[in-house]
């Protein structure tokens, strides 16, 4: 599986959770201990339009000033769709995967951008599924070639573990 279809794949999973919240869940904790449910699902949807700046030549100063904004507003799941599809069409266009990006964490390239960006949606859905009470099981497919990504020799975890259970150990959760 390419890197665009584990995108698709990776906003499919993290769009399927985000249409189980209900009001009752927004003010909900997360694994993401400085998050509530509404500040886990801004900090995706912004991500996403942050990325979007990156790879259209934004600079870290510019992409840190957005952090903090409300990109949510009345619509969460419109503000999702939307953003997810401009940043899948950012990833898309010629040269994107080869240009240098500006993150605030150092210099990447726009296929590393996109592999965190795989990553971001996919942990995030996770973690959505865990604060919600949904179904925590992230697509296989996606879950294996994450780890083959992510995954460093030498890593030691209980053989009895699941595939999803190793790759969130390595992004910080604790299932």
């Amino acid at each position: 599986m390419d890197l665009f279809e584990q995108l698709d794949r990776s906003i499919v999973e993290f769009g399927i959770r985000l249409r189980l919240v209900r009001a009752e869940h927004w003010m909900l904790a997360t694994p993401c201990d400085e998050w509530d449910v509404r500040a886990l699902v801004n900090h995706v949807v912004g991500g996403a339009s942050r990325y979007t700046m990156l790879l259209h030549g934004a600079t870290a100063d510019e992409v840190v000033a957005t952090v903090a904004l409300d990109h949510l507003g009345g619509d969460p799941i419109g503000s999702f769709e939307r953003r997810a599809q401009e940043v899948a069409q950012a990833f898309g266009e010629p040269g994107a995967l080869s240009r240098t990006v500006h993150h605030p964490t150092g210099d990447i390239s726009g296929q590393g951008l996109l592999e965190l960006r795989i990553t971001e949606f996919a942990v995030h859905a996770w973690d959505l599924s865990r604060a919600i009470g949904a179904d925590e099981q992230i697509d296989p497919a996606l879950v294996n070639e994450m780890w083959e990504r992510l995954s460093v020799a030498g890593t030691r975890l209980d053989d009895g573990e699941s595939r999803l259970d190793r790759l969130l150990h390595l992004t910080g959760r604790r299932p």
